[in-house]
């Protein structure tokens, strides 16, 4: 078990700074800035379980799954747009950014979504490596900067002017928006132009998701 000092836990991890000298680190593919271990969500987010012990029972008893597949860790990452599901209540979160921390949004929509940051060729099929350090093999062309929501088929949610995004960082993190206007800025990094309900402003479009028809509010 890697263990990881209270006071100096990552700022999102929504653990007590006092009390318990330490706390759990991730493990996984996430990136360490956009997940917690799954026994933090067990315990500090929902307080499904009042103790690391009771965590790893549900765990153990394969009732806990992200993105439909079961969590065999405590220290698992559970990240940026995954939905975790706890078999006992039958209940379904998406992680969401917030200025602060993450955003656990109950939600009836399963479905899981991953943001395209790049692709490659393999032989007839293409590669895409996602936001959330996975990769997904499809031999259809999706664009990157693209959303691939995973149901019953593979839906693609374009960052396009129109569409409906969800901003990842900043002072906007966790507002969802309209996406205005693309700006390519050639060797600069693209923007785009959205609003919201109170306001528009131009921010990095990598720091935007499109979120197609998923419930993010």
């Amino acid at each position: 078990m890697v263990h990881q000092k209270r006071l100096s836990a990552p700022e999102h991890y929504p653990v007590s700074r006092k009390g318990l000298t330490y706390t759990t680190t991730t493990k996984g593919s996430r990136p360490a800035s956009e997940g917690i271990p799954a026994v933090i969500f067990l315990r500090e987010v929902t307080g499904y379980a009042e103790t690391k012990k009771e965590a790893k029972e549900i765990i153990r008893k394969g009732q806990l799954h992200r993105n439909g597949d079961r969590i065999n860790d405590i220290r698992d990452s559970i990240g940026l747009f995954d939905t975790v599901e706890l078999e006992a209540t039958e209940e379904t979160f998406r992680v969401l950014p917030q200025k602060r921390g993450l955003n656990f949004l109950a939600t009836e929509d399963d479905r899981p979504a991953a943001k395209i940051t790049g692709k490659t060729r393999q032989a007839d099929s293409f590669v895409y490596h996602l936001h959330n350090g996975e990769n997904y093999s499809s031999e259809e062309s999706y664009s990157t900067e693209s959303t691939l929501i995973f149901g019953d088929e593979v839906e693609e949610a374009e960052m396009e002017e129109g569409e409906k995004v969800v901003v990842l960082s900043g002072q906007h993190a966790g507002k969802t928006a309209t996406v205005k206007e693309i700006h390519e800025r050639g060797m600069a990094d693209d923007t785009a132009t959205v609003e919201t309900d109170e306001s528009e402003f131009e921010i990095q479009k990598d720091k935007l998701f499109a979120t197609g028809g998923i419930e993010v509010e």
